[in-house]
């Protein structure tokens, strides 16, 4: 029983993240900072509960705007504790935010742990002293926002400033009727891309989301309805077409939106040199025997003269006549008072209550402000930068050579690769192509070298393209081409079960638009040891998911990704109808299949993922029952390489 208890936790060691650092209050609320007071700073204290076990902090990463700073060694002893200070400078950030740390520690080499750790608060700004309040919109209509998708991937028009004028338009929504529905309609000339659709139109609600996240609205405030597709004629070069609208308010006769809200305003704040209620109506000498006129007769000391605004609120059963009568008293009352105590004439001083609201409280209420006090209602600041268009990468170009070697040059996905070419040329772009040509291990007649044929095929499409592209633009281009033979061995056994057409391909990456920054994470590999009855890599973990983000930042690089896929089992026998070879190819080919479709969910085009090598291994010692089973685990994983990591 012992020993069954050791396997299973050296199985799982490793791949299960059990806790680690232990944090009293993981989550610190900072409450109301003010913008002009320098850095706010939180405490974290990290104890380590084991009795023996050093913990060993490797790295920390914290969300924008935030330094987290260790106050001692990246070592926890045993039963010790150290502090983690995370300050935050709210400086240009008025108004409610959320900020991240993770830590990340280990111990030992295979038990790592993911620590979330937060902060919240308020940031007021250093002039928020007066907001206005109780308006009303006059007028709202929404204009959506409208574009045409090149690729099921192609996410660029989040990035432009119409889609944050549109998030900046939806927010009168929740501000006014305390919530917004946004509606997706997504356009299609065909129903081939209805999946990776789906997967674009699910990003595009997250970033929306984020967005108001951002602005501090509650994530309760914004719903979206269920996407709709329709059938419609789209341009050659596009593959869908979006439009992102506001159910309730949206107007497509529109390209900007419509908001009017009412002038009315109310100032409400420590600053106001009167704001006085009572049910009955008073007399104008009992309103402003409720001024504060030692205030007044700073303000215009330091600014040479007064600008008085005043708003009359009045209960419904209240006649517009006799109020209109009140204000008028107190505006004479007013100057009154302040040219008995300053001698100044009405050159310098403005007394002007030109509001008079109807509310249904029963309650007479007056408010007077001095306009140089007056600050926008807009909590956030948001800086408007020039579209910086950085364009999607063009479609690839998948095609399988099982039936024919021959471009199908009249298939819908084609004509859109090579709209896509052409345009891009005529923008001025240089094109540059790379061609991926992929043979089976089927033997052919009159062919020895699968390698050879591959080639062979590579470079008849090369001058294919070559041809068609100086017949449609006059100039020469740049194709490179790369073959490989990919799946198993061809033998008897391999081909009952093994499908090798799915080798049988071509595919064309073009390379325009890359970004050509420095791939910001670590190109080291990515492996997972199993179990016997392992079927492939799990894409939900930590670690693979830091291994995808590098794949996902090399390809926006480079414009694709070289890998190398070892996937190793011991000789222990673990299926009677298999080899343990096939095994570890079935093994191999689930782990790519899972990764492509990881990346697709990502909005990163699987076709740009080209695995260079695939081995498959057989090790470790033959299997006579006399050596434990725990032995054998080091010999089962897959490893998942960059190209680029061997030649560093």
């Amino acid at each position: 029983m012992i020993k069954w208890l050791f396997v299973i936790g050296f199985i799982y060691s490793g791949l299960v993240a059990n806790a680690q650092i232990l944090v009293k209050e993981p989550s610190k609320d900072l409450g109301d900072i003010y913008e002009n007071k320098g850095k706010v700073i939180a405490v974290f204290d990290l104890q380590n509960p084991y009795k023996d076990d050093t913990i060993q902090i490797y790295d920390v990463k914290t969300s924008c705007g935030c330094t987290a700073i260790l106050s001692q060694d990246t070592l926890i002893y045993p039963g010790k504790t150290t502090e983690l200070k995370f300050s935050y400078d709210p400086s240009g950030r008025t108004g409610l935010f959320t900020k991240s740390i993770e830590v990340l520690s280990r111990v030992g080499v295979y038990d790592q742990h993911r620590l979330l750790l937060k902060i919240t608060g308020n940031v007021v700004g250093e002039h928020s002293q007066v907001k206005e309040v109780n308006a009303e919109l006059k007028e709202y209509l929404v204009a959506p926002i409208n574009y045409y998708a090149i690729t099921p991937y192609d996410t660029s028009y989040l990035d432009f400033n119409f889609f944050i004028s549109f998030v900046n338009d939806l927010s009168y929504e929740i501000d006014f009727f305390q919530f917004t529905n946004i509606g997706i309609e997504v356009g299609v000339n065909n129903y081939d891309n209805l999946e990776q659709l789906e997967y674009l139109t699910k990003f595009t609600q997250q970033k929306i989301m984020r967005e108001f996240t951002m602005r501090g609205y509650d994530p309760n405030t914004v719903f979206f309805d269920y996407p709709v597709f329709v059938e419609r004629d789209l341009p050659d070069w596009a593959t869908a077409s979006i439009k992102v609208y506001s159910s309730n308010f949206g107007s497509d006769l529109l390209t900007t939106s419509k908001i009017e809200i009412t002038d009315d305003k109310v100032v409400e704040d420590e600053s106001l040199v009167l704001n006085y209620e009572r049910y009955s109506r008073p007399e104008p000498k009992e309103v402003i025997a409720k001024i504060d006129f030692d205030k007044l007769e700073g303000k215009l000391f330091l600014n040479g003269r007064l600008d008085l605004k005043g708003v009359v609120m009045i209960p419904k059963r209240a006649g517009g006549k006799e109020v209109k009568k009140l204000s008028e008293g107190i505006e004479k009352l007013v100057f009154k008072e302040i040219k008995k105590s300053s001698g100044v004439s009405k050159n310098e001083v403005s007394i002007s209550i030109d509001s008079i609201i109807r509310h249904p409280n029963d309650k007479y209420k007056f408010v007077m402000w001095d306009k140089s006090d007056e600050e926008s209602q807009q909590s956030f600041t948001y800086e408007v930068k020039s579209d910086n268009i950085i364009p999607p990468l063009l479609p690839t170009y998948y095609q399988s050579t099982l039936l024919s070697t021959d471009i199908d040059t009249t298939s819908q996905s084609f004509k859109h690769f090579w709209k896509n070419i052409i345009l891009n040329h005529k923008s001025g772009k240089p094109i540059k192509l790379l061609i991926e040509s992929s043979k089976s291990n089927i033997p052919r007649q009159g062919y020895t070298d699968m390698l050879a044929l591959a080639r062979d095929n590579g470079n008849a499409y090369k001058a294919f393209l070559q041809e068609k592209f100086k017949k449609e633009t006059g100039r020469d281009i740049d194709i490179k081409v790369e073959a490989y033979v990919h799946g198993p061995e061809y033998d008897w056994f391999n081909k009952r079960h093994a499908d090798y057409s799915q080798y049988e391909y071509l595919n064309i990456i073009p390379l325009v638009h890359q970004k050509g920054e420095e791939n910001p994470y670590s190109s080291k590999p990515y492996m997972v040891n199993f179990d016997y009855f392992f079927n492939g890599i799990d894409t939900s973990t930590f670690v693979f998911k830091k291994f995808a983000n590098y794949v996902a930042a090399e390809i926006e690089q480079k414009g694709f990704i070289h890998l190398i896929i070892e996937s190793s089992i011991s000789k222990i026998q673990i299926d009677r109808k298999k080899t343990n070879i096939f095994l570890a190819y079935e093994r191999s080919l689930e782990s790519q299949n899972r990764l492509r479709d990881f990346m697709r969910k990502k909005l990163i085009d699987p076709n740009r993922i080209i695995f260079t090598e695939e081995r498959y291994l057989k090790q470790g010692p033959d299997y006579d029952g006399t050596i434990p089973v725990v032995k054998y685990r080091k010999f089962h994983y897959v490893k998942i390489i960059p190209e680029k990591y061997l030649t560093q």
